[in-house]
């Protein structure tokens, strides 16, 4: 069996343009999506945690949906424009989805704030103070083994489905990082788990595609060096220096570790 997997490091506009691209030549009807607070359509709303994040207030939604939906922006996400692009509707988050409904065109599992490493890590290690959630992506992924029986009930179907489906793998990961600099953690000491993450990320993309997955999508994280928390964070008198060592480590490390685990894997 062919699998195919795309890698992203690229921008929001260069991402459209390939998936536009893509989509004259592969007519997904479905998406399943898994990551943090850049996916989550609305689970984490859904969950009714402590409000944290004030994303049932405006100013979220405003500018598309006119309210807010669960959404961490004023309009859509990414994963909103990868669905128009395919022509499938907008993805139901799973905590909201109810028995009977129809599924067929997907499902988002993504949750704000959710980690690639079990959250079990972060507690152990006294990094919890800033956990706002549990729905880490093997949580993710055990919602997605649930609900497969209900979308596809006989394995041939399953096998003819999912092969047909688009799955995003991300973006997950940037929550272990920032959760860790929060509590104190010094660049070197973050370094440590890069390992860690890459490596849940591609156990969680070979669990997939033991369940029947072909066609995944495995974005990178942002250029988070670049944001004026970090910068604040650890300051320096030489910001080039500062911005280099955390863009180039954050992208570069992450996603080409992932890469290479991920190719050696399969």
């Amino acid at each position: 069996m062919r699998i195919h997997l795309l890698f992203l490091l690229i921008s929001l506009p260069s991402t459209l343009c390939i998936f536009m691209n893509i989509s004259t030549s592969s007519n997904y009807k479905t998406i399943f999506s898994f990551g943090d607070s850049l996916a989550d359509t609305g689970n984490y709303l859904t969950y009714g945690r402590e409000a944290i994040l004030a994303i049932d207030k405006s100013p979220y939604g405003i500018t598309y949906f006119h309210r807010p939906t669960g959404r961490c922006s004023d309009g859509r996400l990414v994963v909103d424009f990868i669905a128009e692009a395919f022509g499938v509707p907008e993805l139901p988050p799973y905590l909201a989805t109810v028995e009977g409904q129809n599924l067929r065109h997907g499902v988002n599992f993504a949750v704000a704030g959710a980690t690639a490493l079990d959250t079990s890590f972060f507690y152990e290690r006294g990094l919890d103070a800033f956990l706002w959630t549990n729905s880490s992506l093997s949580i993710q992924l055990g919602w997605f083994k649930k609900l497969k029986p209900s979308i596809c009930k006989q394995a041939t179907d399953c096998t003819k489905f999912l092969r047909k489906s688009l799955f995003l793998v991300g973006e997950i990961g940037g929550n272990d990082y920032n959760f860790a600099f929060l509590m104190g953690q010094t660049i070197e000491d973050v370094k440590k788990i890069v390992h860690r993450v890459v490596r849940a990320i591609v156990e969680a993309t070979k669990t997939l595609i033991k369940e029947g997955a072909v066609n995944l999508v495995i974005p990178g994280n942002f250029p988070v060096g670049c944001l004026t928390v970090y910068q604040s964070l650890f300051q320096s008198r030489n910001k080039g220096t500062m911005t280099h060592i955390t863009n180039v480590w954050w992208l570069t490390t992450t996603s080409l570790n992932i890469t290479i685990g991920v190719s050696k894997l399969l």
